[in-house]
């Protein structure tokens, strides 16, 4: 599952694309996007970034929902990045020691408030 979460990224990555896009339901009602994530337990996960020698920068309490149910899933939110190149990856920890890659990418860059 980890090589389309990769070909995805290369994908959207090498568009040049702004930062908020267009995203249109197919029925035209409010849009509600469904999502492939892989997930792992956390230390086989933290191997698949470990090639982007990105390092923790922040933490935090997050949720997502299922794509068949709608059910709310908390689980705590890590953001690894690499400052000097500007990859970074966002995991979802679970209580059970298992996380997912919900999104990855290039070009961070820290908010300036400007």
């Amino acid at each position: 599952m980890f090589k389309y979460a990769i070909i995805a990224g290369i994908i959207g990555l090498s568009a040049n694309q702004s930062l908020a896009q267009d995203f249109k339901s197919p029925k035209g009602d409010i849009p509600t996007m469904f999502t492939r994530t892989p997930c792992n337990s956390l230390p086989k996960l933290a191997e698949s970034i470990k090639p982007y020698n990105e390092t923790l920068l922040f933490t935090g309490d997050g949720m997502t929902f299922s794509a068949q149910t709608g059910q709310p899933y908390r689980g705590g939110m890590m953001f690894y990045t690499n400052q000097d190149t500007g990859t970074w990856s966002l995991l979802q920890l679970f209580g059970d020691g298992y996380a997912c890659l919900i999104m990855n990418g290039n070009k961070f860059t820290p908010y300036s408030g400007n």
